[in-house]
């Protein structure tokens, strides 16, 4: 059977069902997958930034921390359902070189660390984490199966 793709542009979150596959590919920004079994829903955010002092725009996935609430207001999921969802982050390379000190990391590990943190706060489960590096990645999730996979490949310099 052949899945819908459904691509998830830079700072974009998207909702998915049936045989609709979400697909990202990621350098540095991070991608993250919610995985709702139960319902048969998967959401899937491209994140280009860790955080925002601002309040979180939803619908938004510019930065990690709008994400996050905006994957789960597309899912329709309420604080007493995040036991039954899944997370899967991809992504957070280091695919520039880089001149100069970064003192509290890359941006890539910036993203991961604040995905990492925001979901683990909302008490959701992580399932898979393919990040860090030199390579980039493409983050799918096949929504029919809740099945994801996370492809990766070399920068060119």
């Amino acid at each position: 059977m052949t899945g819908i793709d459904v691509h998830v542009g830079m700072c974009e979150v998207r909702l998915g069902s049936s045989a609709k596959i979400l697909r990202s590919t990621l350098g540095s920004c991070v991608g993250i997958g919610i995985l709702w079994q139960k319902k048969g829903l998967s959401a899937l955010a491209h994140c280009l930034l860790p955080e925002s002092s601002a309040t979180p725009k939803e619908g938004s996935a510019k930065y990690v921390t709008d994400a996050i609430p905006s994957l789960l207001a597309l899912l329709g999921a309420t604080a007493k359902d995040h036991e039954e969802l899944t997370a899967v982050i991809a992504g957070g390379a280091l695919m520039m070189k880089q001149t100069w000190s970064a003192t509290h990391g890359s941006i890539g590990e910036l993203n991961t660390r604040a995905a990492r943190r925001l979901l683990d706060d909302a008490g959701i489960r992580i399932v898979h984490v393919d990040i860090g590096g030199h390579a980039g990645r493409q983050l799918s999730i096949h929504c029919d199966t809740q099945q994801y996979v996370v492809r990766t490949f070399e920068r060119i310099i």
